[in-house]
């Protein structure tokens, strides 16, 4: 069988879900290269007053958040050392991996000359946070690549980089978190310069240290949707022991997001703050639905025992940190004599980037042993020959495999 028809007679047996969420990425594929043919004048509603639209605002300066649950969950797991949730750790890399990879995607989209992107490695502006975040999204996502070999190690049986990356563990955690936090906290500084034009809602001194402790908050809720989901789903057993212990954090990072946030306001901010009535629909909305109600609903104990109710707690945080995050890309910037609309390719693509992250975690869970934990002993040293990993067979006295296959030398 050649590969074209293993791969046409894979996808026959996918769900229709899941051959919908194909659909969606090859009409992503499309777009994305009707945006290189004719430039982004004629496919985006991007201008001069609006240089920054949907592509920035949702597949960067949302996506890179939705994306935290790695190093938070790493930083949780092996820094503060609360090993029972590992077995949620591989599937938020992978969660983390793709979102970073999709950051990327997005950004190739959003460049005016994509072709010369390489040459940020070469020009450094070190007083620029653009440049911060444009080396810290390239090393980070090489450090989730380097974590999510892992489990492709495990499944093809490679025994030396298995070892390797296994010893090398505890380092990528503490470079992921240092990483992490500091473009997560750039992303915030990119909005300090536009202090006539961001509304006084937004604007503060502080928005580096928000956008950190908000991504940290969104991180651990994408982990418990995600961890739900694949048991509803997927089959996969349900992790709702562990996702309890997380349930019972964030109250704690909530609650220190709006203490820092109401701070801010008060404090640091200067008025007229509610002078424009959809703007400030935005912030109770923001506030009031996003954080202040999941906030209290993680204080209560039926809350986070119960899967339903949790998911739709954590629900609520994702859906304050994307308002957030438009409020503070998008419609707190706003002219209301020039309104920003994105345009029917800006949509399509930022769809189909939905849709990728979501049909190959679906892919990578269905060939790849990520809900699969290695034991916490685990032998470290480094073999002096490359094989595979021993699968449990022996061999008897004539030499044949008894109990899988031969262990390779």
């Amino acid at each position: 069988m050649t590969a074209v028809k293993y791969v046409a007679n894979e996808i026959k047996g996918y769900h229709s879900f899941v051959k919908f969420l194909i659909f969606l990425v090859g009409l992503a594929a499309v777009a994305s290269l009707a945006r290189f043919v004719f430039g982004l004048g004629p496919t985006t509603n991007m201008n001069d007053t609006y240089p920054w639209g949907l592509w920035i605002s949702f597949d960067v300066v949302t996506a890179v958040p939705l994306a935290a649950g790695a190093f938070t969950l790493g930083a949780i797991v092996h820094v503060f050392h609360i090993k029972k949730l590992e077995p949620l750790v591989r599937p938020a890399i992978v969660t983390g991996f793709l979102g970073y990879s999709l950051v990327c995607v997005g950004l190739v989209l959003d460049l005016g000359q994509p072709h010369k992107g390489w040459q940020v490695l070469r020009y450094w502006n070190l007083h620029s946070p653009m440049f911060e975040v444009a080396m810290c999204v390239m090393a980070y996502t090489t450090v989730l690549f380097l974590e999510f070999l892992s489990p492709v190690a495990e499944k093809f049986g490679w025994h030396l980089p298995l070892r390797v990356l296994r010893w090398l563990e505890m380092p990528l955690v503490i470079l992921a978190a240092a990483i992490s936090t500091l473009h997560q906290s750039s992303l915030g500084t990119f909005f300090l310069i536009a202090v006539d034009k961001l509304h006084n809602l937004w604007y503060n001194p502080l928005l580096p240290l928000l956008f950190w402790v908000s991504a940290i908050c969104s991180g651990m809720c994408i982990i418990i949707i995600e961890a739900t989901s694949c048991h509803k789903w997927m089959g996969q057993p349900n992790e709702g022991v562990l996702l309890r212990t997380l349930a019972k954090i964030l109250p704690w990072t909530l609650g220190v997001y709006l203490f820092l946030r109401v701070y801010s306001l008060m404090a640091l901010s200067e008025g007229p703050f509610f002078d424009v009535p959809v703007l400030t629909l935005l912030f109770i909305l923001e506030m009031g639905v996003g954080f202040i109600l999941p906030m209290i609903m993680f204080t209560q104990k039926s809350v986070r025992e119960n899967d339903r109710r949790r998911v739709i707690a954590a629900s609520l945080v994702v859906f304050g940190l994307v308002l957030n995050r438009f409020n503070v890309s998008m419609f707190g910037m706003m002219d209301p004599n020039q309104i920003y609309y994105p345009s029917i390719i800006e949509s399509l693509v930022t769809i189909g980037i939905i849709a990728g992250h979501i049909l190959f975690f679906v892919l990578i869970a269905k060939y790849f042993p990520i809900f699969e934990h290695h034991p916490e002993t685990v032998d470290y040293s480094i073999p002096d020959s490359f094989h595979k990993i021993d699968d449990g067979s022996k061999v008897d006295a004539d030499g044949n495999v008894v109990g899988g296959a031969k262990v390779v030398s």
